[in-house]
């Protein structure tokens, strides 16, 4: 398969500095009834789908531009996010799963009036492949490369008709797509030809339900409905992201009516914040997972008896109870819910701190060990990481926590852990099992991929080779959980903590919004009275 490199990563993705609030934002929301703001935890990266990454930053993304499909967020009593048409109104797949034709939608327009055809198309593809095309752009290639590297050959087949050919079979390439860090999205050539390409990042043109109007680094994200859309347009006049990274910020301002939604509010007041008229939003079937990676370049983290050990050491239940008050839930294992993969109550191994101790000192460790763990600044105190450490010391493990902001945090993580890192954290997951093989396969580590502990089983892989292969989703599923008990049940590859619910706090002027079996939301749905 075709290799691909994440240089120059970190450039693209330094573009944070101290957060604020932002007051003026505040104001927009007062001025009209149509204007939606969004009280964020954190910064978002550029707003370049083919090289952008992280939650907030997709749900920016996802309103601005579109990629050949999307997924359906519309639906609240969906437990799966299904795939829906978009720029290809319709798509055909031969019977061995290799050959995608997709069938172009017509009058479709990107927000700078040119439109859309089967050449703009093969454009973006040729600009995040390695095609050897003059505009072909490296650090797509590196963001997109777990989606390209399935790709044999992209074809304009008619004006308004792309035949893309797989070298192999994989079932789950085309939700790929739409669920992942860095996305084919479809740009506006015209607009990347005269900006550059940092530029665009700045100043984004697609042909989503919004359009970019301005962006304060640190202040707030500003868009307005696209009234030419080719499909239904957005009930709301104006849509605003705002970074506001302390959790006691977000509070004031949902209670002062200046935001209209916050993410990661105090779990303690979730209740009175209900009882006080607000809505609060949960979704049980969120298709992520929060865990540890363990450095498996690391000479301590290379005996299982001590990953063994991290993972009997720490209380699940007190995270989900006692810190998060029922929005979430203990899990284990590497497949997690809203895809079809998922095995409920999956357990290998039971809180047991004197079991994690008795393999400490088997592993020579008896009078404990100094561990490093990366963590990340997302606006919730580090709560859990907190109690994680707590737990490690009743075992004699001193962890020191190295906390660092979340754009920076994720540049670090992408690049793979060096030796003397022991462990670090991700809250991540896709809609599609295959996320797992992208965390964990021997040919996804860093630069290739998304393994940032560099652990490798090739027993695991060749069980996730036969995975996609399946257009039964029972045996893929079934693959996939003999493959997920080699990482947890036998390897203790990582450590999963659990599954989070993803609360959202609602201004009761919100109407119509949808929290999704996703971590992004579809806004174009929502009315503010």
């Amino acid at each position: 398969m075709r290799q691909f490199k994440l240089k120059r990563l970190l450039g693209a993705l330094a573009v944070v500095g101290s957060l604020a609030f932002a007051s003026g934002a505040a104001t927009e929301a007062k001025a009209e009834g149509g204007t939606f703001v969004y009280g964020m935890s954190s910064e978002m990266s550029i707003l370049d789908p083919h090289v952008a990454c992280g939650w907030l930053t997709t749900n920016a993304i996802h309103s601005m531009f579109e990629g050949l499909v999307m997924l359906d967020l519309s639906d609240p009593n969906a437990k799966n996010a299904k795939l829906k048409p978009a720029i290809a109104k319709s798509w055909e797949v031969s019977d061995d799963g290799t050959v995608y034709t997709f069938a172009i939608r017509e009058n479709v327009r990107f927000h700078d009036g040119t439109p859309v055809d089967a050449n703009v198309v093969k454009w973006n593809y040729d600009r995040f492949m390695a095609s050897g095309a003059e505009h072909a752009f490296d650090q797509a290639q590196a963001y997109l490369g777990y989606y390209t590297r399935w790709i044999k050959s992209v074809e304009v087949t008619g004006d308004m008709t792309v035949k893309i050919t797989l070298n192999e079979t994989n079932y789950e390439w085309l939700q790929m797509g739409v669920v992942a860090c860095g996305m084919p999205m479809i740009v506006s050539p015209t607009a990347v030809q005269e900006m550059g390409n940092e530029q665009f990042a700045l100043n984004p043109v697609g042909t989503g339900p919004f359009k970019f109007v301005e962006r304060e680094q640190n202040i707030k994200l500003v868009m307005v409905r696209n009234e030419d859309y080719w499909g239904n347009n957005a009930k709301l006049e104006r849509l605003i992201f705002q970074p506001l990274p302390d959790q006691a910020t977000r509070l004031n301002a949902i209670r002062a009516g200046e935001v209209s939604m916050i993410m990661e509010a105090p779990w303690e007041e979730l209740e009175n914040l209900k009882n006080e008229g607000f809505t609060i939003t949960t979704n049980e079937n969120i298709p992520s997972i929060w865990l540890l990676f363990f450095n498996f370049k690391n000479e301590i983290m290379k005996d299982v008896r001590v990953r063994k050990a991290i993972n009997m050491a720490i209380d699940r239940d007190a995270i989900t109870t006692g810190i998060l008050k029922g929005t979430g839930r203990s899990e284990m294992g590497m497949l997690s819910p809203g895809t079809y993969a998922y095995k409920p109550g999956y357990s290998p191994i039971k809180y047991d701190p004197e079991g994690a101790k008795a393999l400490l000192a088997e592993a020579g460790y008896p009078d404990g060990l100094e561990l490093d763990f990366d963590i990340y600044e997302y606006g919730y105190n580090e709560v859990w990481e907190k109690s994680i450490q707590r737990d490690l010391k009743k075992v004699g493990i001193n962890a020191k926590l190295n906390k660092i902001e979340w754009i920076t945090y994720l540049g670090k993580w992408l690049q793979g852990m060096p030796p003397e890192l022991h462990m670090n954290e991700i809250g991540w997951g896709w809609t599609i099992p295959f996320w797992t093989q992208v965390m964990s396969r021997c040919d996804h580590h860093p630069p290739n991929g998304f393994n940032v502990g560099w652990y490798c089983n090739p027993e695991v892989d060749k069980l996730f080779d036969e995975a996609v292969k399946q257009k039964d989703k029972a045996k893929a599923a079934a693959l996939y959980q003999q493959a997920n008990d080699i990482i947890i049940g036998q390897d203790f590859a990582f450590a999963v903590k659990f599954v989070y619910y993803n609360p959202l706090v609602l201004s009761p002027s919100v109407k119509h919004f949808v929290n999704p079996p996703a971590n992004w939301y579809d806004f174009s749905i929502i009315e503010v009275e």
